[in-house]
Parts: structure tokens; C-alpha cells; sequence
């Protein structure tokens, strides 16, 4: 390590990596600068042997925040699988991994003295009363696979562990008081196991439901007051509490002190009293009809909250979610956690950070460009938030790369979201990406940049779990898309404006990004991930989405092009006998499809329209 780096990248992570006759050399501000440096020369290693070129290369991160969410909580990943995905980040400089442990359809990691938790909230099967399993989501059928599974307390110490050794801090997240039905269902099951062995006591410290409360609500998801824990009975914030105290001493044993308590908190309300719905005299062609006086907020209907109210602790149910969230902070803070990290849902209604125990709060921000995120973000940053942007329409990896009914993904906040998206994502400037793309429906809209500026933490990717139902999938809609989110993390490009107040984005109306230097450094990036980085995910065992060819038909037969310089194209004229594209050629062919560089995996198959 040194202190002799020139200024620009002094800062944690920097390095300097030198490549000479006499040999190499690699100097950093820290340990994480020296692994960096390691990674660049490694990267510059061809595969199939040789030498480097000398050179100097001096480089530091843009965030200390370059993360990446996996949802192992919807549909379970295998242990390999998320170490490859650890191995991957390590290689291309991300260092934060937020892992999605618990939501209304599972839980993923082992606690002691809570059986429960793995025994059933782990486990789907066939059991209306749900005491054995939670019944089938998401497709995973009555065999438990793949939506079942979960961590142990030794698998998980030891992929902290590996985790640690590439110097990517584990962020872990147990979802609450929304998205909880895993742990509700787990934790109702102890509740009568106990009371049916004589513990009343024992069998209601860990209850997470008022057996009172009759609030009739539904979740985002669709599901009813039992996907959220209640705050107002004593045993929520036990369970809570519990959970902070194993975690952190998971983290010591591996040698990684927790650092980042992910509470979640978002999506706390019923779906049915927001804005895509009406009451039943209501005449909005665009919105469902229902019975507004039917429908309860969260908790509204549990006495232990009404007496919360009674006393004057609360003034009404709204108040819970921010409530809960700053004794969640408490807690976070005793175990000597120092940030606590929530989407921002999870602290709305906060005056800043301030209003939280620990030292620093981290929000990992979910608006969409053209709901406001740009504004939103740059409040909850001068707000002194931590604020890391995890933007739906360019970084949730749960949305298909393109427009085609036969590409895997959700639409509710993109179309299509393609590596090329993804890199050009601005983060610093966020109005700047409404000149560059549409919106989820593919229309022009504007952003005008008129929030003070702000510094974020960083970004983050996020691939949510519930239409990955194995871990081919979830290889398939990570990669390459993760390289580009590394790419936007670590580099600020040139043709990033400058965050100006007052400045108008508008796709089709207004000029002031380089589009020209943008185009050129993607294929640049593209040129690197298509002859180099493609090969060594295959390499890696890394299952990535093979690139569809553009194909161009014409009277003499069709030409073929693919989204990176250096992809395997193949045509068919049956679908059956393939054989190789050579760029350039007119062939006579109906059926299109990518292949790997080592030919073992092969694309999806398109047939031209129109024959």
C-alpha cells in the first residue's frame, strides 16, 4: 500500500497499477486498492496465453457504494450460484451485496432458537393451514423446488466469509413490517406449538400478529394482513431485536463485523387505497371500482395499535411504518451496527437522517426517472441520507432486455432494459437520461433539474426473484448486464453532463448530451465484452443471455448483425440444421439464433417475420 498516489486517487479503493520490463507492480491507498490493481492486470490477461502491453494505469472508484441486490427470498438461489456471482462482482469492482433474505414467500437464512423460520417459512407444499409449509407461489409447484431452500448458520458464515476475502461487504435484508408473511406464518406455527405444550409465554415473545385485528387490506403483492407484521404487539420488536443480535454474530465469526442492517421497509399499505383505485360511485374508465369504506390501512382494525393511539404514542396507523423503523435503528445501533439501510419508502416521513439511532442511514432509492426520482433523490441526499440510486427503468434486472413476448421479465417500470441502457444510465446527473431514453411506454418525457445538487452514495443492480425460478435464469437476466452497471459504478464517463440547475431533458426535443461520444464509448465497451469479457464468463461457468442477432432481409437473402462485435450467429432454414453467420453474408434463412464463443449454449431461436 502507499500514500504516494497522486491526488485524484488517493481515496479508498485507488491504485496504481505499472506493467514494465522489470516486471509488475501495483501500489494502493488500502487494501481494496492493491486487490483492484490485481483485478485490472488479471483482466488484462489474455485467455489463451501471452503477454501485456506496458503501461501505467492509475484508477479509483466513482462510488464507495457499487452494489448489487440478488432476491433469494422469492425462489432460492443455490450457494455455487451466488459465489459465482461474488467472484463476478470481486472481477469487476462492485463491493456491496445486498441479499434479499426474507419476504412474503420465504425465508432464507437459519436462526437459532427459531426453527420455524427455515422449517416452514423455507418450504412450500400443499397445506391450506399452512402449518407444515407455505403453500405454492410464484410457480414452484408442490415438490418445494425450486422455490424452497435456505442458508444455514454455516453456509452463510462461510459465504461471508468469501464474500469478505474479495472485499465485498454482505448487506443482509429481512423485509419488514411489509413483505413479512414468511416470517408471520413461521413465527404463528411456534405460537401454537408452545401454546399446545402449556408456554403461553414462551409461545407469544416472538408472535408478530395481533390475533385481534381484523383489518381488512391487501398488500401490493395481494396478500392479506398476514404479510405484515404488526408493530404495536411486544413481540415484533423481540423477534426483531433476535434476529439483529444472531446476524451480527454470524458477521464477527466470519471475520466481517456487520456494518449495514438492511431493514427494507417499502410497500406498507393496502394496494386497494392507492392511486389505481376508486370508490364504487367513481367513474374513471382507467381505475378499479371498489368499496373504499370496506378497506382498512395497515393495522387499522388492531386493537394493540388503537391503544397505542388511546395513549397518545400515535396519532394514527400512517405513523407505524417510520415508527417501527426508528426502533429498528435503536436496535441496529445497540448491536454497534453503524449504518441501518431502508428503500426509501422505509423512511418516508423522516425530517433526515438525524431521525435515526444509528450513525448513518442509507436509502436505496426506487423511483423511476419519470416519476420523479430526480427530485427525490436529491432531497433524501441533502437530507444527509446516504443515498444509493437503484433505479427501476435502468437497474432492476428482473425486466427483459427486450420488447418481445418471449423474453422473461416484468414491464411495470421498463419496457425493455438492454446492456446498452444500462450504461448509459447518468447517475450524477439523473434529468440528463430523459434525452436519452422513453419511458415504460416508450414516449418522450421531461425532467428539468430543480433540486440543489447532490452526492450520492453510489448505485446498484437489482435482481428480484419472482419470475427467476432457478438459477439459470437468474444468470441469464443478471449477466452482461451486471458488467455495465460495474461500468457506470466505477467510471463517470465524458459524455456525463454536469449537474446545472434549471437545465430541461427531453428525448426528441432537446440537444445537450454528446450522443455521438456516448454511441462511440458503447462500442467500445461492447467491442471488450464481446471479444474478451464473453469468453470469460463461459469460462467462469457463468450462464449470461447470449445476444440476439438483428437481422435485415432483403431480395438477395438476409444480412446479420449482433449487439456485440465478435458474438457467434446462426440461421436455419428449418429450425433444425444450423449453421455459422459470417459477417457479411446473404444467406437464405428463416431462423436465427445466438451461440456461445465455445458453442456449448445456444440463444432463442427467432424465425423472420412475415415467412
Amino acid at each position: 500500500m502507499s500514500a504516494g498516489l497522486p491526488a485524484d486517487i488517493a481515496v479508498p479503493g485507488g491504485y496504481r497499477l505499472k506493467i514494465a520490463a522489470r516486471g509488475v507492480e501495483v501500489e494502493g491507498f488500502d487494501a481494496a486498492g492493491v486487490f483492484y490493481g490485481a483485478q485490472t492486470l488479471l483482466g488484462l490477461l489474455p485467455l489463451n496465453g501471452g503477454g501485456v502491453s506496458w503501461m501505467t494505469v492509475e484508477d479509483a472508484p466513482r462510488y464507495p457504494h457499487r452494489g448489487f441486490m440478488i432476491d433469494v427470498a422469492r425462489n432460492d438461489k443455490q450457494p455455487a450460484t451466488v459465489r459465482r456471482l461474488i467472484d463476478q462482482m470481486a472481477a469487476y469492482k462492485l463491493n456491496k451485496l445486498h441479499l434479499h433474505l426474507s419476504d412474503d414467500e420465504g425465508w432464507r437464512l437459519q436462526i437459532p432458537g427459531l426453527p420455524e423460520l427455515t422449517d416452514i417459512g423455507a418450504r412450500r407444499c400443499h397445506d391450506l393451514a399452512e402449518t407444515r409449509c407455505l403453500l405454492p407461489q410464484l410457480g414452484s409447484g408442490p415438490a418445494n423446488q425450486p422455490g424452497g431452500g435456505y442458508l444455514s448458520r454455516e453456509q452463510y458464515v462461510e459465504l461471508v466469509r468469501y464474500a469478505q476475502s474479495r472485499f465485498i461487504e454482505v448487506i443482509p435484508e429481512f423485509d419488514m413490517p411489509a413483505h413479512a408473511r414468511a416470517a408471520v406464518v413461521a413465527m404463528e406455527a411456534r405460537y401454537r406449538r408452545l401454546a399446545a405444550a402449556g408456554k403461553p409465554q414462551a409461545a407469544a415473545e416472538y408472535r408478530l400478529l395481533d390475533p385481534l385485528d381484523q383489518s381488512n387490506t391487501t398488500s401490493v403483492q395481494f396478500y392479506d394482513r398476514r404479510t405484515y407484521l404488526n408493530p404495536c404487539v411486544p413481540g415484533s420488536e423481540r423477534f426483531l431485536a433476535k434476529l439483529v443480535a444472531e446476524v451480527a454474530q454470524m458477521h464477527r465469526e466470519a471475520g466481517q463485523p456487520l456494518q449495514t442492517w438492511h431493514f427494507g421497509g417499502d410497500e406498507a399499505k393496502n394496494i386497494l387505497l392507492g392511486g389505481g383505485f376508486q370508490d364504487l360511485k367513481g367513474a374513471d374508465p382507467g381505475k378499479g371500482r371498489i368499496d373504499l369504506a370496506k378497506q382498512d390501512k395497515p393495522w387499522g382494525r388492531s386493537p394493540a395499535c388503537q391503544a397505542l393511539i388511546a395513549q397518545g404514542r400515535i396519532q394514527n396507523v400512517d405513523e407505524l411504518p417510520l415508527k417501527f423503523a426508528q426502533t429498528a435503528s435503536l436496535i441496529v445501533a445497540g448491536q454497534g451496527i453503524a449504518t441501518m439501510a431502508a428503500w426509501q419508502d422505509g423512511v418516508h416521513g423522516a425530517a433526515g437522517a438525524s431521525d435515526f439511532a444509528t450513525a448513518h442511514t442509507l436509502v436505496t432509492e426506487w423511483d423511476t426517472l419519470y416519476w420523479g426520482a430526480a427530485q427525490a433523490a436529491s432531497d433524501f441526499a441533502n437530507k444527509g441520507f446516504k443515498t444509493v440510486l437503484a433505479s427501476p427503468d435502468y437497474l432492476y434486472f428482473d425486466f427483459p432486455y427486450e420488447l418481445n413476448p418471449h423474453e422473461r421479465g416484468y414491464y411495470w417500470a421498463s419496457r425493455d432494459t438492454d446492456s446498452y441502457k444500462v450504461f448509459s444510465f447518468a447517475p450524477d446527473n439523473l434529468p440528463q437520461n430523459a434525452e436519452v431514453m422513453p419511458d415504460r411506454q416508450g414516449k418522450p418525457f421531461s425532467v428539468t433539474s430543480s433540486a440543489a445538487p447532490a452526492r450520492f452514495a453510489g448505485i446498484q443492480g437489482q435482481a428480484w426473484g419472482e419470475i427467476q425460478r432457478n438459477d439459470s435464469q437468474f444468470e441469464y437476466m443478471a449477466y452482461p448486464r451486471l458488467l455495465a452497471l460495474a461500468e457506470r459504478a466505477w467510471h463517470k464517463a465524458a459524455w456525463e453532463r454536469p449537474y446545472k440547475a434549471g437545465e430541461t431533458y427531453q428525448l426528441g426535443v432537446t440537444h445537450l448530451v454528446d450522443k455521438a461520444a456516448l454511441n462511440a464509448d458503447w462500442q467500445r465497451f461492447a467491442a471488450v465484452l464481446g471479444w474478451r469479457e464473453a469468453a470469460k464468463l463461459e469460462k467462469a461457468g457463468v450462464g449470461y443471455r447470449l445476444p440476439m442477432p438483428a437481422v435485415l432481409a432483403g431480395a438477395n437473402g438476409a444480412r446479420a448483425a449482433a449487439e456485440w462485435p465478435g458474438a457467434r450467429l446462426q440461421y436455419s432454414q428449418d429450425g433444425r440444421g444450423w449453421r455459422d453467420y459470417h459477417p457479411g453474408e446473404q444467406v437464405q434463412a428463416r431462423y436465427w439464433r445466438g451461440l456461445s464463443q465455445d458453442g456449448r449454449r445456444a440463444g432463442r431461436a427467432e424465425a423472420l417475420s412475415g415467412q
